[in-house]
């Protein structure tokens, strides 16, 4: 099959690779559609660590089972699927009570498409475990987009917070505007969003924000204070993975307020810990999600509020992958928000 593979930083090659084929409890999944994560934007930049390069990156994705392997049951060839891709031992202490994002194996096993073979190929295997079935009213392009409104969704669980009457989502891309459909849906009574370019900023407002900030704004704090009567928001998400941005969210905060960081950080990031204590701030870190909020995520999707004309900004064939789908993502973000990548039907 074909399958682009990555060998290091800025080293992905088009490559035909053996059909894999299912293992006891495996499934093989024919890709109809995959999307370009942020973080696989970072490891075609920086590299893939921890895990070592030779696999086949892609973890946004759906498609249709093509082949059941040794006791997998409930399931049968030719149904449409969407993919969770974490890999869990299901044995360890946080596994038994279901946390399986919290697997003590984690950074060894990572995701399917993280460490271990993905969906930027025309076949993936993978555990039975990771499917969840595809309405008929959830297209290929909503699908691809279920696994990234799932952190989204995780994080918004994680905080605990019914209604709340502020929400600020710092960072605009695909995860933060996703985390704004996700803020309007769990009932946020006033939503504020942070990001730069334009297009991303009118569709933070199509999606929900009600006023849209520019994190280069010397007054960005205080008009955060403005609308949220001197007060900061009850709950932030951050979303864009900088010091500048956790910095930025922090401070938007209330006293007692929550912090939920969605982005992934390739650095340490200072904070001022005497003001977060001061004023009993809560930073609570959020990694990837879990069974329930990937299926809340797909039905969300289904509701069909996510405009794909403007989100979905690119649609290429896996052999352009580099071109039109890393190189642009990586050098010019101004024009793009997600890129995915479609196989043929057979």
């Amino acid at each position: 099959m074909r399958a682009a593979v990555f060998h290091g930083p800025r080293d992905i090659r088009l490559s035909e690779v053996p059909d894999p084929t299912p293992k006891t409890g495996e499934v093989l999944v024919r890709v109809q559609r995959a999307g370009i994560c942020g973080s696989d934007v970072k490891r075609f930049l920086y590299g893939s660590y921890p895990w070592p390069p030779g696999f086949i990156m892609g973890h946004e994705f759906c498609g249709e089972i093509a082949e059941l392997g040794p006791e997998v049951g409930g399931w049968r060839v030719g149904e449409q699927v969407v993919v969770e891709p974490t890999l869990y031992c299901g044995a360890c202490f946080y596994c038994r009570q279901g946390h399986h994002n919290r697997c003590v194996d984690f950074m060894r096993r990572g995701i399917t498409g993280s460490g271990t073979d993905g969906a930027f190929a025309e076949y993936v295997r993978l555990p039975a475990y990771q499917l969840h079935r595809r309405p008929p009213e959830l297209s290929t392009r909503l699908a691809a987009l279920v696994e990234p409104t799932a952190v989204s969704v995780h994080g918004w669980h994680l905080a605990g917070l019914e209604r709340p009457d502020s929400v600020v989502v710092v960072g605009t891309g695909n995860i933060g505007l996703l985390a704004i459909l996700v803020a309007r849906a769990k009932g946020a009574r006033q939503i504020i969003a942070v990001g730069k370019y334009p297009p991303r900023q009118d569709l933070a407002r199509a999606y929900g924000a009600q006023l849209v900030l520019e994190p280069d704004d010397a007054r960005l704090q205080d008009l955060i204070l403005e609308r949220t009567e001197g007060l900061g928001a009850a709950l932030v998400l951050e979303a864009a993975g900088t010091p500048s941005s956790l910095r930025t969210a922090v401070a938007a905060a209330r006293k007692g307020g929550k912090i939920v960081v969605l982005g992934v950080f390739q650095e340490e990031v200072a904070l001022d810990y005497r003001a977060i204590l001061l004023h009993e701030k809560q930073i609570i870190g959020s990694l990837i999600y879990q069974r329930q909020d990937f299926a809340d995520a797909l039905h969300l999707l289904a509701r069909g509020e996510v405009d794909t004309r403007r989100h979905i900004t690119g649609e290429i064939p896996l052999e352009a992958i580099i071109p039109r789908g890393f190189v642009p993502l990586s050098e010019k973000r101004a024009e793009h928000i997600k890129i995915q990548v479609c196989l043929p039907e057979e």
